[in-house]
């Protein structure tokens, strides 16, 4: 069977842009996405498939029915991030876009991204606005930013598309299902923190661009549909390690020792709630890695400090916390969380003072 051949795209594919897609065990989602990238007018020669221990025949699919397209395979499931890392190592453009493989782009995705990264004006990288693939009037992700506390906020999830409007916005965070990122840039701000695995990683990336004074760009006229499925137990460990360790790495002395009593908190409620929910392995199993990963700590804090142009007052927000609906619990949970981020919004309003 032949492979489409690339549409004639209303605008070209931008010429200094190449993609790739990081999947593990995309079989089933990698066929729209790969029709998506083609639509878009790019040319097979610059699309990548950086295949991540995969056990359902990726890589002989893609060489059977795309053969245009280059796979390059990691024999083990280390997470997304040495993919990513390849493929920001491997370019030979200015621009990757980094896509996940169940991130659906719409046929002028790519070329919105490219004119609104701008390196002159210090943009390191631009994000879509990520919408549901089963409801594609609905946002996922938009505008998001990094809690004090070290969670993401998300204002816009489950919220109608019309309501964002179109006007381009400066962001703190973004989910790595669609990044065009500018290459050079990657490289001084470190790339991606490939022992994260899963949980964070996106965050981190996007902290250190903005912590080194570059611009994370939302352009909302370019949308992506994005499969989304709920993250399971085995990852909570990654998720709780990941954080501390972000905390530990990127945030000002200062600022630790200013936070220290609502982290301090903050981590009490969260072994609570894991405790009552059964999850205590996890947690404990975070300790362990966490202690795995100190004797490097002082040599990293060390590197992104230096780079640090930007202060943690001027990166970090504060807004109501998402927590899954299965560990929130009924009407008592939903009380305790509202009463929970009143008192996080009045710590932060004297905190962000004392962190300057």
């Amino acid at each position: 069977m032949s492979p489409p051949q690339p549409a004639i795209a209303l605008v070209p594919f931008p010429d200094d842009v190449e993609v790739a897609v990081v999947s593990h065990n995309g079989r089933e989602t990698l066929p729209r996405l790969l029709a998506c990238v083609i639509e878009a007018g790019a040319p097979f020669d610059r699309i990548f498939i950086y295949d991540v221990g995969s056990t359902d025949d990726t890589a002989a699919y893609i060489a059977r029915e795309w053969p245009g397209v280059t796979v390059r395979r990691l024999e083990e499931n280390v997470g997304p991030d040495p993919g990513r890392n390849w493929a920001l190592r491997a370019a030979v453009h200015p621009y990757v876009l980094l896509l996940d493989a169940d991130a659906f782009m719409r046929p002028d995705c790519p070329v919105r991204l490219r004119e609104a990264l701008d390196p002159t004006a210090l943009v390191g990288t631009v994000t879509p606005i990520v919408v549901h693939a089963q409801d594609p009037e609905r946002l996922q992700y938009a505008e998001g930013f990094l809690h004090f506390i070290c969670e993401a906020i998300n204002p816009w999830m489950d919220r109608p598309v019309a309501e964002r409007g179109r006007d381009r916005r400066d962001i703190g965070a973004a989910p790595a299902v669609a990044l065009l990122i500018d290459v050079r840039i990657a490289h001084l701000i470190g790339l991606w923190d490939d022992r994260y695995f899963i949980g964070k990683e996106d965050g981190d990336f996007c902290h250190r661009l903005r912590m080194a004074g570059y611009r994370l760009v939302e352009e909302p006229r370019a949308v992506v549909e994005h499969r989304s499925k709920p993250r399971t137990a085995w990852l909570f460990h990654h998720q709780i390690r990941n954080r501390w360790h972000f905390l530990l790495k990127n945030y000002e002395m200062r600022t630790l020792v200013v936070l220290a009593p609502a982290l301090a908190l903050h981590e009490v409620l969260q072994l609570g709630l894991l405790t009552v929910k059964g999850h205590l392995g996890p947690w404990l199993k975070a300790v362990r890695g966490l202690i795995s990963w100190m004797p490097g700590l002082p040599a990293e804090r060390r590197r992104y400090q230096r780079m640090r142009t930007v202060r943690d007052r001027d990166l970090l927000r504060c807004a109501p916390l998402i927590v899954r609906a299965d560990l929130a619990g009924g009407a008592l949970g939903r009380g305790f969380k509202t009463l929970y981020d009143r008192w996080l919004a009045a710590y932060w309003a004297v905190a962000r003072h004392l962190i300057s």
